[in-house]
């Protein structure tokens, strides 16, 4: 009896362990870097964002409490929340008004969450949505500078809205730029000029989300790290996009060939921000390697179109929307090959298993 006592009180799972990280853990950590943008709008003593963020949030929260599930006792509900009002709420600028972003988050969150699937099965992105419907709602609150053809015809846009104030120089800008120059690119025998770290750093746009790319790239290896989301997309997209700003856009406004900004393409639009947090929402893309392949290459080239050169201030909800649809057709393929993949493959071997020819 005592041996069959410890044989029971061996067994235990810790060799099992998970493949990747569960939804809830993905929520946190996403939840976790959001709160660092927000984290740099207070020290930045951005409190006209911030007054927006709030407003988004107050919709969201609203729209999962006042239920008759009372889904608010779930954290992860609160945290799911959580994710869409900041995202939201950091994808507006500051201008907006706040009442109008509670309203109109309010409205679109409870067609998703009642008409749509929800936060895991919706077929289109809310955040996307809510951003495109105030921005048709409110084009002039959304900033879009202007560019000279002198600018346009330079080999370094993003330099010259740095050098006409279009793009602010930080303080520092100037001591940190000569540190990189003498450390680290005159290793490689190449300088950058004054005020790309200030660009990457804080952009000052009006709209959160694109305004501290240095912090949502450290994120994205946060994200890539822990496995919250996988790399083909982001990866492939960027690479997509980045090829055809550098190669074609000068080809559309008589520029240097070949000399497409890509840092501006990147730096701007909120490309980075909406990559890393939005591209992948939850139900809106492919689950096969082959479809997030031409999932990204489709979105990349969308974007060349929709974004341009970048300093587009909604462009990005736009393409979203489109890839929304794209990836229904992705997904209605890869569902038709497992399908099929299913009854040809997985049944025969069922069939010879209970035949025996593999016992």
């Amino acid at each position: 009896m005592k041996n069959k006592e410890r044989l029971y009180t061996s067994v235990f799972l810790s060799p099992f362990s998970y493949l990747r990280p569960s939804v809830r853990t993905e929520a946190y950590v996403v939840l976790t870097l959001l709160i660092l943008q927000v984290a740099m709008l207070f020290l930045t003593k951005s409190f006209d964002s911030l007054i927006i963020i709030a407003s988004s949030l107050l919709s969201s929260y609203f729209v999962d409490f006042v239920n008759k599930e009372k889904n608010y006792r779930n954290s992860f509900t609160i945290i799911a929340s959580s994710i869409r009002g900041l995202i939201i709420g950091l994808m507006l600028p500051s201008a907006f008004p706040p009442v109008a972003v509670f309203f109109v988050s309010l409205v679109i969150l409870l067609i998703n969450k009642h008409a749509l699937g929800g936060f895991a099965n919706s077929w289109v992105n809310p955040v996307a949505v809510t951003v495109a419907v105030c921005w048709i709602i409110g084009m002039k609150f959304f900033p879009e500078p202007s560019l000279s053809m002198e600018a346009l015809n330079s080999k370094n846009i993003a330099l010259s809205l740095i050098q006409n104030g279009s793009i602010p120089m930080n303080s520092f800008d100037v001591t940190v730029t000569n540190f990189l120059n003498r450390r680290v690119f005159s290793l490689f025998g190449v300088v950058i000029p004054e005020g790309y770290f200030s660009f990457l750093w804080d952009s000052h746009s009006s709209i959160p989300a694109f305004r501290f790319n240095l912090l949502t790239l450290l994120s994205s290896i946060v994200l890539f790290s822990m496995d919250v989301i996988n790399p083909i997309i982001p990866v492939v997209f960027i690479c997509t996009y980045s090829f055809l700003v550098k190669c074609l856009a000068p080809c559309f406004y008589n520029g240097l060939p070949m000399q497409g900004d890509v840092l501006l393409a990147l730096l701007s639009s909120g490309t980075l921000f909406s990559t890393f947090f939005l591209l992948q929402w939850h139900g809106t893309a492919p689950f096969t390697s082959r479809g997030k392949w031409v999932f990204a290459i489709f979105a990349g080239v969308l974007a060349f179109f929709i974004l341009g050169i970048g300093l587009s201030p909604a462009g990005f909800a736009f393409l979203i929307l489109i890839t929304n649809v794209l990836s229904i057709f992705i997904q209605g393929v890869e569902n038709h090959f497992l399908r099929e993949y299913t009854s040809s493959v997985l049944m025969q071997q069922v069939r010879e298993i209970k035949d025996g020819s593999n016992a």
